[in-house]
């Protein structure tokens, strides 16, 4: 799911008009410098908190720790939304002012997931079990 950036005609190798869109993700480089617009945004970003603060998925079972969730590809996400919310990024800024009981949530996931994967990190074994 991302947020629509731009969409633009491009002609394939038959010579053929396409339409191409180009969308945003939480990916996509400088999406938190985004100006906030609750009708584009406020849902965007709903969406990407209730996903990473939400319940852990059936499949990972009910003894599964929250900071296992994340894949050995996702380990920036925590340190990337961090930084982005206590710098008071605008797309953040605009957001938490009108839900500010998400700032403090996220930053709590943040803060548990980073703490997680810097213990399993000092000590591999721990990872194990």
């Amino acid at each position: 799911m991302g947020l629509l950036i731009r969409e633009y005609a491009k002609r394939d190798g038959r010579g053929k008009s396409r339409k191409f869109q180009v969308y945003a993700t939480f990916e996509y480089p400088g999406i938190f410098d985004t100006p906030y617009d609750p009708e584009k945004h406020h849902h965007f970003i709903l969406h990407e908190l209730r996903y990473r603060t939400g319940p852990a998925p059936a499949f990972l079972g009910r003894n599964k720790k929250k900071s296992q969730r994340l894949s050995k590809y996702e380990r920036h996400v925590p340190v990337q939304w961090k930084a982005a919310i206590l710098r008071d990024a605008p797309l953040l800024k605009g957001f938490f002012a009108e839900e500010p009981k998400w700032r403090e949530k996220m930053l709590n996931w943040c803060e548990a997931n980073i703490e997680a994967y810097s213990s399993t990190k000092r000590n591999p074994q721990r990872s194990r079990s």
